[in-house]
């Protein structure tokens, strides 16, 4: 190769050619730096190789290669790797025929080798030149080159990572202010696309009970919300569910986890999915996918790292908004549950004292008729009286009891439920109450025998207004380390199914509220039932 001979003008010319200025992207200036490195030489045709920082790779072309200098290309570019320099870089040749050389230099900075240039020259000597003036401009050229390209990458890359940054910390604000969960979850779906230039994204919160995952869409022509439900073992969606990692998905027909059965339905074409779990610690709550890219460009592993994010922010902010539900409607249960005990106490305070007080009255207006016309009946009378007041007197006592049984905090539940079952009356005459124990049960906390006895009660209640039976019975006994409180009746029972799955409609909740009291103890409510069977509540408490 003949020595080149490159005036101070050229120089700078050059300099000015390959600098960054002007260009605002690696791929525009690698492009251009090539074209005018192909024309400056010149050569026949030119091939860059350039390994970004942060793992990009750019590849590009210019000019006439043929297939066998594209073949030595692309044998040098397999092998290739972004590396620190252990020795000063060297220039290649190798002999194309007898006019023609392909020249390898590497692309560099200061101190890494992060590509390699390939030109096609023509050269009639057949054997390499010695050093000279040209190769150390060449390197120069190409130290430029590589130097301006990670300059720019890394300029390019910061830029992105702060818009990430920002992007992240307003769609963060967004999901931390709303505590609505269907607001929440439309949010998501429309702040997530913009942020990681996606046509269309996706939520997916994960039923443990059924182990699926949900998915609500808008009816397009309705605009009302669709339910889908996807088993954990299908779909790009379910195994990132199951597995916890997310997944690039570029080309979703060559992949064979892909099922387009909800993409159907909402008439959609998804050609490719980035998808990320939504985690809580450990826990996957959820999936959030974007699909396909606005520009047509394939995500990438730094799409992932973004969308994983985005997906972990969204998960605590669904976690939120799902505890501020819950929360709402545990208040809503119990304040169902104290207006249903104020028309409980309304009632038996219509039904018994007041009734009973109203008698008492009459009765002190006729005695006092009495004495005036028939003194003789008057002790007789207030006999009578005397009995309606103690009666009286006694249901109030009863009434209070059930209400606040005192004796839990200084006698224990055992007596408590003993003093329950001699008290309990019902008012129809017809039901029973028995109760079965040892005498060895153990003292647990106050909170806990409250608990207890409030679900025993809600129970017994509840046998007496449904059940129709002549006795209800209930047991308190040990069993592996657990105190058990069972209240069984023999009664006409019910379709437990049939009950839980009409609470929305129903005005009462009673199962509900044992099964949550029992939780909130530490314990366990079960219910058997069924039509003509009779009915068992049982509730297991852990003694320790």
């Amino acid at each position: 190769m003949a020595p080149l001979l490159v005036d101070q003008r050229q120089l700078q010319t050059l300099s000015q050619l390959i600098s960054a200025g002007g260009h605002q992207d690696v791929h525009e200036l690698l492009q251009a730096s090539l074209e005018r490195l192909v024309a400056f030489w010149p050569a026949q045709g030119g091939a860059l190789l350039y390994h970004a920082p942060h793992g990009e790779v750019i590849r590009l072309h210019h000019g006439v290669i043929d297939s066998e200098a594209g073949a030595l290309i692309a044998e040098a570019r397999e092998t290739f790797a972004r590396r620190e320099e252990g020795r000063e870089p060297t220039i290649g040749y190798y002999t194309l025929d007898d006019e023609r050389k392909l020249l390898e230099l590497p692309l560099s900075t200061s101190s890494q080798t992060v590509g390699l240039l390939h030109l096609v020259v023509l050269d009639a000597e057949t054997e390499r030149p010695s050093p000279a003036p040209d190769e150390d401009l060449a390197m120069l050229l190409v130290r430029a080159i590589g130097g301006e390209a990670d300059k720019l990458a890394r300029l390019r890359r910061a830029e992105q990572d702060l818009r990430e940054l920002h992007l992240l910390y307003q769609v963060g604000q967004a999901l931390a202010s709303n505590l609505d969960l269907s607001s929440l979850l439309n949010d998501i779906r429309n702040q997530v696309p913009q942020a990681m230039g996606a046509e269309r994204c996706s939520i997916m919160l994960l039923d443990e009970h059924t182990r699926e995952l949900i998915l609500e869409l808008p009816d397009p022509h309705t605009g009302e919300q669709r339910e889908f439900r996807i088993p954990l073992d299908r779909g790009i969606a379910g195994w990132v569910a199951t597995n916890g990692i997310g997944q690039i998905v570029n080309d979703v027909e060559q992949d064979p986890r892909w099922f387009d059965g909800v993409a159907r339905d909402v008439d959609f074409e998804t050609r490719q999915i980035l998808c990320a779990p939504m985690r809580i610690g450990d826990r996957v709550v959820g999936v959030m996918q974007v699909l396909n890219k606005r520009d047509g460009t394939p995500f990438d592993d730094q799409d992932l790292r973004l969308l994983t994010t985005l997906a972990t922010q969204a998960a605590i902010a669904v976690e939120n908004a799902r505890l501020v539900r819950s929360l709402k409607e545990e208040r809503d249960r119990l304040l169902a549950k104290e207006a249903e005990v104020r028309a409980a106490i309304a009632r038996d305070l219509h039904d018994g004292p007041t009734q009973s007080i109203a008698a008492i009255a009459m009765n002190i207006e006729f005695i006092k008729k009495l004495l005036r016309a028939m003194p003789e009946r008057v002790e007789g009378e207030l006999e009578v009286l005397a009995e309606l007041v103690q009666k009286t007197a006694y249901d109030i006592r009863t009434l209070l009891f059930e209400l606040r049984p005192l004796g839990l905090e200084t006698q224990g539940l055992l007596s408590t439920l003993q003093q329950y079952v001699a008290r309990f009356r019902d008012p129809a005459g017809v039901m029973k109450l028995r109760l079965e124990a040892p005498s060895s049960i153990p003292r647990l906390p106050v909170e806990v025998e409250g608990a207890i006895f409030i679900i025993i009660q809600e129970a017994v209640n509840n046998a007496r207004k449904h059940a129709r039976t002549d006795e209800v019975v209930i047991y308190l006994y040990l069993e592996e380390g657990q105190l058990v409180a069972s209240v069984r009746d023999r009664g006409r029972g019910f379709n437990l199914a049939a009950v839980e799955s009409s609470y929305n409609t129903r005005g009462s909740l009673g199962l509900l509220n044992m099964r949550e009291r029992a939780r909130l103890i530490g314990g366990e409510c079960r219910i058997r039932s069924a039509e003509g069977e009779g009915t068992t509540v049982e509730l297991r408490v852990p003694l320790a």
